[in-house]
């Protein structure tokens, strides 16, 4: 009975280390001061938000999320992008994805895809959910403009339509018509990133709250960034936090989960899962921590741009290095 409870605890343990182990040190203490850049990418990222997600967008609006649409069209127009677009049809309403994509030299191998839904929830304004991860997308357009893809790699950034329920997981979710085309087409995707939900954040204790189990293991202050993985994707999520963590001075935390967990499924990542590629969520895990979540009071005043701020800079980091040569 000593030797079977002594395996049963060294099993435990290994399941633990094996979901929460995450490489780099967490950032702890006084955040540093923003520089000017910091400051500035700050205000644009307000901008953005107010621009996608200060009304009702989605399906049920079309006329507010034609509106959505055409400033993410127009932004990347502005920063010198061919906009393609991926048009299907809802309930009578003409819906798109919006796709940009830099490669470097030679025939595309390696597919990185970073995403980000820019619907909103029925009944819901969607500043933070997701005009958050919209505004991050839309700066790490500009900052891809500047990094040199490596030869065989792509990067393709796409503002997905219809994430929100009731199309979630439906052959409606814009993500699953991406991820659809992409197999249909025989592309295999080496790394996706879902931005979903990253504009809130707390110093009160108790400010954050968890599915069981995962809060006995992560702090209980909504200070932090977090990445959300599935069992298949622990090496993509190492190398992002790696990345993340080495990039900036900002709380990070990361789990690679069974996806019998169902909240670790809950955005377009989802949809890459199922053909087997990895792929993971960014998030500042959104009811587990936003009281305005999925409501008419997600409004783009309740948004703490500052550490919006510093997480972007935090994924230009991440960016640059999945689009480096593989093994760099």
């Amino acid at each position: 009975m000593l030797v079977f409870l002594a395996i049963l605890v060294a099993f435990a343990g290994f399941a633990v280390w094996f979901v929460t182990a995450t490489p780099g040190e967490r950032h702890r203490g006084p955040l540093p001061r923003l520089d000017a850049a910091g400051l500035q990418l700050a205000e644009i990222l307000k901008v953005h938000v107010r621009a996608v997600a200060s009304e009702e967008h989605n399906v049920g609006h079309p006329e507010a999320l034609e509106r959505s649409a055409r400033y993410i069209e127009t932004a990347l127009t502005a920063l010198g992008y061919a906009v393609d677009h991926d048009e299907f049809e809802t309930q009578g309403v003409k819906v798109r994805n919006i796709e940009v994509s830099r490669a470097g030299p030679g025939p595309s191998e390696r597919l990185i895809v970073i995403g980000a839904h820019y619907d909103s929830k029925e009944g819901a304004v969607g500043a933070n959910d997701n005009g958050s991860g919209v505004a991050a997308l839309l700066e790490l357009a500009r900052f891809l403009k500047t990094v040199q893809v490596a030869e065989g790699a792509e990067v393709q950034l796409v503002f997905y339509v219809n994430e929100e329920l009731p199309w979630s997981r439906t052959e409606h979710m814009g993500s699953h018509v991406h991820a659809k085309s992409l197999a249909r087409d025989g592309r295999e995707v080496a790394a996706m990133l879902s931005l979903e939900t990253i504009g809130c954040y707390s110093d009160v204790p108790g400010s954050q709250r968890y599915p069981f189990p995962l809060n006995l293991f992560y702090p209980s202050t909504g200070d932090f960034i977090a990445f959300v993985a599935n069992l298949r994707s622990r090496s993509l999520l190492h190398r992002v936090i790696g990345s993340f963590r080495n990039r900036v001075a900002f709380p990070a935390e990361g789990t690679a989960a069974p996806e019998s967990l169902a909240d670790i499924g809950r955005s377009d990542h989802w949809s890459y899962w199922r053909h087997g590629w990895p792929a993971l969520m960014v998030t500042d895990t959104a009811p587990f921590r936003y009281a305005h979540y999925h409501t008419l009071q997600d409004t783009p005043d309740k948004l703490d741009y500052d550490r919006l701020a510093r997480v972007v800079q935090g994924l230009e980091g991440v960016l640059r290095d999945l689009a480096a040569p593989a093994g760099s």
